[in-house]
């Protein structure tokens, strides 16, 4: 699974309610562009309340990291009066710990607090947002679990008379949505979507999602498709395999790793396959496309990978969908992810 990706946490970012075209939700349930997670939107009881869904991304250096957020604003009439932002990854500032430091504020204070069953490390300070709201008291939690992407929440008080310093935290002890994230996010609960397709999410940056990367194990040359989804391109450090990781949604974490046999046949590498490794008893994978062949599932340390095959001129070319050890449908799908598997056979096929 995903160890050693990285999910910026820039906090030099958008400023609320100034994205284009947020999406008006009064209550019910969503899922969460960017985050993949399925929530049920609490119901305000103030007249005109509502939420403002919105979010944003970003491929930074080069391509090689990425940043993103679901925005859900409050507003009541035409003020808003609380902004959040939901962030599920892997950060790279480290532990979740470290990574409530990059609330860089003059004021910060640190702490840890018990928050819906989960046990979140916290700061708090006043944040600017750099726009005509200017500057308010800000909370930012974290909570991880083992091998998992963490959850990162932030919380803006834009009440016209907002808690300070650490008495936001017993406001924030009542509120529906972020404890409803933070449920959804333990809970597994996701839901399908393509989050550069919805108008309420914005790209920041210059590099799109639809880009050629290099993979050096394999050699491939890769024009990721505009799919939906944003996708980043690794090596395997310590083995002879490509990854790509599905960003965006960051929730389930999808990860493909790419392997090429040499002089082998998908049959050849099936038998070897099967005689290192676990099998995993389960139905055999769904949505395989065309021109692939189907494997059994194999257990690794932590994760079930879901192996297809493509014989490629006297290659085989191996993709395995890395997941979590769970059986369900979902779980073996390829169907979502058949673009970028016709991506991942056309630059093979290039590359012969």
């Amino acid at each position: 699974m995903r160890r050693v990706l990285v999910a910026l946490v820039s906090l030099a970012l958008v400023p609320l309610a100034a994205h284009a075209d947020p999406l008006a939700v009064k209550s019910g349930k969503v899922v969460l562009p960017m985050t993949g997670l399925a929530i049920d939107l609490p119901k305000d009881a103030r007249k005109g309340a509502t939420w403002m869904l919105s979010g944003s991304w970003a491929l930074t250096k080069g391509g090689a990291s990425f940043d993103g957020r679901d925005v859900v604003d409050l507003k009541v009439g035409d003020k808003l009066v609380a902004g959040n932002w939901i962030h599920v990854g892997y950060f790279d500032s480290g532990d979740c710990a470290a990574v409530v430091k990059e609330l860089d504020v003059p004021d910060r204070w640190l702490g840890e607090r018990d928050l819906w069953g989960q046990h979140f490390q916290v700061a708090g300070g006043t944040f600017d947002l750099e726009n005509g709201i200017g500057k308010v008291p800000s909370l930012a939690l974290c909570v991880s679990a083992p091998n998992e992407p963490s959850l990162l929440l932030y919380h803006f008080f834009l009440d016209a008379k907002p808690p300070v310093g650490a008495a936001g935290l017993k406001a924030i002890a009542k509120d529906k949505l972020l404890e409803r994230a933070t449920k959804a996010w333990r809970a597994h609960a996701t839901g399908r979507v393509q989050p550069t397709r919805h108008p309420e999410i914005r790209r920041r940056g210059d590099i799109e999602a639809a880009r050629t990367v290099h993979l050096g194990k394999t050699n491939l040359d890769i024009a990721l498709p505009d799919d939906g989804f944003v996708w980043l391109a690794r090596d395997g450090a310590d083995d002879a395999a490509d990854f790509l990781d599905r960003m965006a949604p960051a929730w389930p974490d999808v990860t493909l790793e790419l392997a090429r046999a040499p002089g082998m046949t998908c049959a050849d590498v099936k038998t070897a396959l099967t005689s290192d490794a676990k099998v995993v008893a389960e139905p055999p994978p769904l949505g395989v496309p065309a021109g692939w062949v189907p494997f059994p599932t194999m257990q690794l340390d932590d994760a079930q990978e879901r192996v297809i095959c493509r014989e490629l001129g006297p290659d085989a070319l191996i993709v395995g969908l890395l997941g979590k050890p769970v059986t369900s449908a979902d779980a073996r799908d390829f169907g979502p992810l058949a673009a970028i598997l016709g991506a991942i056979a056309d630059g093979a096929a290039k590359a012969k």
